[in-house]
């Protein structure tokens, strides 16, 4: 759904694709491949740059590198610091920590093994603003009933290492008591740097608000990752940077991850270059003012947008919690009673992973409730309609009632008529994507473009948002895109794309499961996807789509021949911005 938008005055700069990285993992020591960490830090990353020719006004300096210390999980084992957790008797074999209590206060640069359960405790790093730390956690369970497990106050980086083959566990309160300046609001909140990396699990559980926060950057180069939250999975207020690792996230009331900047318009993006990624329940699933994918594999199901482009507050502390921090209707998520959580790729009794309801390729779930505004049951032929609503071949077509465009598109494409937040873009070079909205699919108060991977959206079924929600340009040049949701505000592409799009509007409400197949003059399969919620509008963008080409769209019992006599080829609206029309065919 739309947030408030205002348009910022900005220079132009390049968006760029970044290839992967590759770096081999190491745990505790390994005299081949260990640096120090300043050694490391400055190392640079073997991250190539390839130009992609998008250029666009946001002011949002995304930085797609990491750093050789993100990437390294080695360690020196003979200078490490052992830091053993236990209720009253917490121990640390040498200086640069203190225990008091059931605190453990970090207080000087290095590395720190931590093992150990604290039923009711907390570990500090208060380090100086120059210090790197590094926090390896080797089989770690930390309760705090009223603040954060681990909470950084200062230094300038922290890794948190998962070592290999360990189960980790944190877990709070719902409530919190403030003890600083700082409004400590996530079960690890950070003040500095943070980077994840390693191999092994985290579990985490927010029963106040936030799973993951740092005020700065969150870096992610491998692990398991299961949170559950009562608002965001993970925020990062400068930056949400993700290479690798596989995540199971759920929020009830918040996002799967986040990273807005409202003090500061260069940062709060997100940006994904691998790793599997299932938000099975939040509002909405990626939010940022700009967000990035250049690969990974990535469902999500949301209350609200599946991935939204928005500037605006960061602000962590704003939204009340819910009683107990477990999503409501997340069954994936919830824990059994020994506190353990479900692992990502789990099955269920009837073989199912454990992805909550977002929908793969060709799987076809039960989706929301038919729509009221059908025309008409029977299928037609030759479906495109011109401006003045009637198909190419003369005859007059049913429209949707309440809407411009004809076959239900409306005048300014749900979204058109709102400004432009010249800060915001979504972009996907890469990697296999399923949204499964009630809101917006995907949705950019700014402008979207697609290069590469392959896009499957499903939703909405109300007809207040569109699957494709976009205030500026939708520019496609490459890439898969299956999308089927209402009609009432649906968009296509902008014509300023240079792969061929169909965005059609369907005479009458087809059920989810029902297969859309898009067949070329020979009778060729070009497209089919199973939609998992029910739809009556369709966008389908393939690199195979060739102009003047005749294709048949068949939907249940609806059939209709459409020639790509344009770029954009559509029945309804491709929304405003030099890209729409009152519906019809572009010409």
């Amino acid at each position: 759904m739309k947030r408030l938008k205002y348009i910022i005055v900005a220079a132009t700069i390049s968006a760029m694709v970044i290839t992967g990285c590759s770096s081999s993992n190491t745990s505790k020591t390994d005299e081949s491949s260990t640096t120090t960490t300043q050694e490391a830090e400055t190392s640079s990353s073997t991250t190539t740059a390839i130009q992609t020719g998008i250029e666009t006004a946001s002011q949002i300096e995304v930085d797609k590198e990491f750093t050789a210390r993100d990437l390294e999980v080695g360690y020196e084992e003979s200078t490490a610091i052992n830091i053993t957790l236990k209720d009253n008797a917490s121990t640390v074999s040498g200086s640069g920590a203190e225990v008091k209590d059931n605190t453990i206060t970090i207080n000087s640069e290095g590395t720190y093994v931590i093992t150990g359960t604290l039923t009711e405790g907390q570990i500090v790093v208060e380090a100086a603003d120059t210090e790197k730390v590094q926090l390896v956690l080797d089989g770690v369970t930390i309760h705090n009933s009223t603040s954060a497990a681990i909470y950084i106050k200062s230094g300038d980086k922290v890794f948190i290492t998962l070592e290999e083959g360990t189960v980790n566990t944190l877990t709070d309160g719902t409530e919190y008591v403030q003890t600083d300046d700082n409004t400590i609001d996530g079960v690890i909140f950070s003040k500095a740097d943070l980077t994840f990396n390693g191999s092994g699990t985290l579990n985490l559980r927010a029963s106040y608000k936030h799973g993951v926060v740092s005020k700065d950057d969150v870096v992610v180069t491998g692990g398991i990752y299961n949170i559950t939250a009562v608002k965001d999975a993970i925020n990062g207020k400068d930056a949400v940077k993700i290479k690798a690792g596989t995540f199971t996230l759920s929020s009830d009331t918040g996002n799967g991850i986040q990273s807005k900047n409202a003090d500061d318009t260069t940062k709060g993006y997100v940006y994904i270059a691998g790793g599997t990624i299932t938000v099975i329940k939040c509002q909405e699933g990626i939010e940022g003012t700009v967000i990035i994918i250049d690969d990974g594999v990535i469902n999500i199901t949301a209350s609200d947008d599946g991935m939204n482009a928005a500037s605006g507050s960061n602000d962590t502390s704003e939204t009340e919690g819910t009683e107990n921090g477990f999503p409501q209707g997340g069954e994936n998520m919830t824990p059994p009673e020994n506190g353990s959580f479900p692992g990502p790729g789990s099955t269920d009794e009837n073989g199912s992973t454990a992805s909550g309801d977002t929908a793969n390729a060709g799987n076809a779930p039960a989706g929301g409730g038919p729509q009221n505004n059908t025309t008409d049951t029977s299928g037609t032929t030759d479906n495109t309609q011109n401006a003045n609503g009637q198909g190419n071949d003369g005859q007059e077509r049913p429209q949707n009632p309440g809407n411009f465009g004809g076959g239900g598109g409306n005048f300014g494409g749900g979204g058109g008529m709102d400004q432009v937040d010249t800060n915001c873009y979504i972009l996907i070079n890469g990697g296999t994507i399923t949204v499964d909205a009630a809101g917006d699919g995907i949705d950019s108060n700014g402008n979207l473009y697609i290069t590469g991977g392959t896009l499957y959206v499903y939703g909405p079924t109300g007809n207040g948002d569109g699957a494709l929600d976009y205030n500026g340009t939708a520019d496609i040049s490459g890439g898969n895109v299956y999308v089927a949701g209402s009609s009432g505000m649906a968009q296509g592409f902008s014509d300023t794309s240079t792969q061929y799009s169909i965005l059609y509007n369907l005479t009458s409400v087809s059920t989810a499961g029902t297969e859309v197949t898009l067949k070329d003059s020979n009778g060729k399969v070009v497209a089919s996807f199973t939609p998992a919620k029910d739809y009556q509008s369709i966008v389908i963008s393939l690199p195979e789509l060739t102009k003047d080409a005749t294709y048949t769209l068949t939907s249940g019992d609806q059939t209709a021949d459409i020639t790509l006599s344009s770029v954009v080829t559509s029945n309804g609206q491709q929304g405003m911005g030099g890209q729409g029309g009152f519906g019809g065919s572009r010409k």
